[in-house]
């Protein structure tokens, strides 16, 4: 960012600097720790002008018209301006600010004006963190390389953003090496209702342990999306449900706080200190009004030839039934349910004490008010217990 504000101004447009005045505002959006409800960082946003006030339309113009760099120099000089008036309580949390790649690779980024910028207001590199946006391909996977140890050497903060909405996210994520992992909300919108995406975010969230890396769920809404979420392992979220983007960084509402902690009081009963609950790997499946007749489940099985089994419900969300593909007819009126909380060694032992013609069916699993969460299979079952049981084993 070698260019001053005032040489910007002379170039760009009215709607991206006034004079030496950036026409951008900054707002903040909180990033949780669900486990104690602590603010780990504020990822920093930008709104335009007018017109120009939605971010996909303000930076659209400017890459239409060339601006690109000047944007970015708008957005960083209104957010700097903004952190260095705050309170020293509030600027620990490090700040994310999304940074494209044509911008963390132009020259005048990376030439010692960033950090001289960072100085000016008071901050340094530890203050921030950059999240590279991943619907922008990186295509010389050398140079992603390169910056990103740069950066990191700097003392900058590296997030990957987006993850799963481009085309490169695992080469990116590879070579990137990130601290921060966010998950693009995408993957999170309506997470509770599809079993495919839980699936990927749980694999996602034992890579992101076994690396080291912090894996933030982005755009959560409702707390459907945050339920499932928890249960799959993800921890640091952030969107709406949170707390809106604000003009001052803020921290979530009280309400928020109240149910985020029961929600982890729910995670917390264990046998012992290696242990999981089931809720950890349930996964939403298939659920039909109780209703249902078996010529119509018949049906459903016949359109659907990747169902192994579905869950009747009542009209209270609570399981009345299991009925796997091979025995449509003759539906479970008693199979096994538990509650979400249970741990998955006590689950094992229970599910092999059932009867052989229900040994292998999945077990329901409900939270504290009976209501349905999802099934957890055998395999799953199986495969979780023996590795906990590898864990617990003297070395």
């Amino acid at each position: 960012m070698s260019r001053s504000p005032s040489r910007a101004s002379a170039r760009a447009p009215d709607w991206l600097w006034n004079g030496d005045e950036p026409s951008v505002t900054s707002v903040f959006q909180p990033i949780v720790d669900l486990r104690h409800g602590e603010v780990i960082g504020h990822e920093v946003l930008s709104r335009g002008p007018g017109e120009w006030r939605e971010p996909h339309v303000l930076f659209t113009q400017a890459r239409a018209e060339g601006f690109t760099w000047e944007l970015e120099r708008a957005c960083w000089t209104s957010a700097l301006r903004c952190i260095s008036t705050l309170p020293d309580e509030q600027r620990r949390a490090p700040f994310f600010f999304n940074v494209s790649p044509d911008v963390l690779s132009d020259p005048r980024f990376g030439d010692g004006s960033t950090v001289e910028l960072l100085a000016r207001y008071g901050l340094n590199p530890r203050h921030l963190v950059l999240e590279i946006t991943e619907k922008a391909a990186f295509e010389d996977t050398e140079l992603i390389q390169r910056l990103t140890r740069q950066y990191a050497a700097q003392g900058f903060g590296i997030a990957l953003d987006d993850f799963g909405a481009g085309h490169s996210g695992l080469v990116t994520l590879v070579y990137s090496a990130p601290q921060f992992i966010k998950l693009d909300q995408a993957l999170v919108r309506n997470i509770h209702r599809h079993s495919y995406p839980q699936h990927l975010v749980k694999s996602l969230v034992d890579f992101a342990r076994s690396v080291d890396a912090v894996l933030i769920a982005e755009g959560v809404e409702t707390w459907d999306e945050l339920a499932v979420l928890l249960r799959l392992g993800i921890r640091h979220v952030q969107g709406y449900l949170v707390a809106r983007p604000a003009s001052v960084p803020v921290r979530p509402a009280g309400d928020f706080e109240e149910r985020r902690h029961q929600a982890m009081r729910a995670l917390d009963f264990r046998e012992g200190e290696h242990d999981e609950t089931v809720g950890s790997m349930v996964i939403r499946r298939m659920c039909v009004d109780v209703s249902m007749t078996a010529r119509e489940l018949d049906g459903l099985f016949q359109q659907a030839p990747q169902l192994g089994h579905v869950v009747l419900l009542d009209d209270s969300e609570r399981p009345q039934a299991l009925v796997m593909r091979q025995r449509t007819a003759t539906p479970d009126r008693n199979p096994l349910v538990v509650e979400e909380r249970l741990a998955i060694t006590t689950l094992a032992r229970l599910a092999m004490k059932r009867t052989p013609e229900c040994l292998y069916d999945p077990v329901v699993v409900t939270d504290a008010q009976g209501r349905f969460l999802g099934t957890v299979t055998m395999k799953q079952l199986i495969h979780r217990s023996t590795e906990l049981l590898e864990q617990r084993a003297p070395r």
